[in-house]
């Protein structure tokens, strides 16, 4: 991580600057890496002219938001060039998780993986919990695609890193792209209510934040893995996550309530679990 401050580096820095192995690639934005005075950048170009709009907001609500320990540290932009510059995170997104603990001997440590649940969930209240408005993560149709927004830090925290689709709920919800949604990922309300007739997004009933919640579980289940301890750990956790897929959004508990619920299990099950068993020995 970055530890010195700097000002934002310019067009002129931006535009002289080498470009390296492609690193992320999307229907907005593609990245390369790339170096300046030794640090390992990452080069954000807009990739598709129909995604400019996109891109700039992206950008626009990134410089808002900075700087904070939820989302990607900006490192500079050149707006002419629909280009900007962010720390690298030579971890990758949290799709690798499993690989990056496996490597670093960490992947049978539970408190560990249900540390990165809680980093999720921060990130969530954060968004929902903005001066300017609720906002929902909308480029989160698949569990994948989910994990690919996040970057992993050398701490084994989470930052969002795709600010592109972060729309503000406001008084009349939103509905998230135009295309319809399908699957067990997404919750009921983003799906199609109109069995038998053809979708039109015109059509789509608008929801809020709650989207984000029903979609906490699947996502946590994912850092937590498939082992006999994870399996076990899951019955402490099964209360919110209940909740968390409950049919009606207004029933869903909100991002706070659900970060309280896990830092109270992180407590109980882990840090008393570990004293006790320090007076046993």
């Amino acid at each position: 991580n970055m530890t010195q401050c700097h000002p934002w580096l310019t067009c002129v820095d931006i535009n002289t600057m080498i470009l390296g192995d492609l690193i992320g690639f999307g229907a907005v934005k593609q990245v390369y890496k790339t170096t300046w005075n030794g640090h390992t950048l990452a080069y954000n170009a807009v990739n598709n002219d129909d995604y400019v709009k996109d891109f700039r907001m992206g950008l626009e609500l990134l410089k808002e938001l900075s700087p904070s320990e939820y989302i990607v540290q900006l490192v500079g932009f050149c707006s002419s060039s629909n280009v900007f510059l962010t720390e690298f995170y030579p971890l990758g997104n949290a799709l690798n998780i499993h690989s990056v603990l496996r490597a670093r001997k960490e992947d049978t440590h539970l408190k560990v993986k249900f540390h990165l649940c809680i980093s999720y969930v921060k990130i969530l209240d954060f968004l929902h919990d903005g001066s300017d408005g609720k906002r929902v993560m909308c480029d989160t149709s698949t569990l994948d695609k989910t994990l690919e927004q996040y970057l992993i830090t050398s701490s084994l925290e989470l930052v969002l890193n795709d600010l592109d689709a972060l729309p503000i709920v406001g008084i009349d919800g939103i509905v998230c792209g135009h295309k319809e949604l399908y699957g067990k990922f997404v919750s009921p309300e983003q799906k199609w209510p109109y069995s038998g007739l053809a979708f039109k997004n015109e059509q789509m009933v608008p929801y809020d934040e709650k989207s984000d919640i029903w979609k906490i579980p699947s996502v946590c289940n994912y850092f937590l893995g498939e082992d006999e301890a994870a399996k076990a750990f899951r019955y402490h956790i099964h209360p919110i996550h209940s909740k968390c897929r409950r049919k009606r959004p207004v029933d869903r508990p909100s991002a706070i309530e659900v970060l309280k619920f896990y830092e109270l299990v992180l407590y109980t099950y882990f840090d008393i679990k570990a004293s006790n068993e320090k007076l046993e020995l």
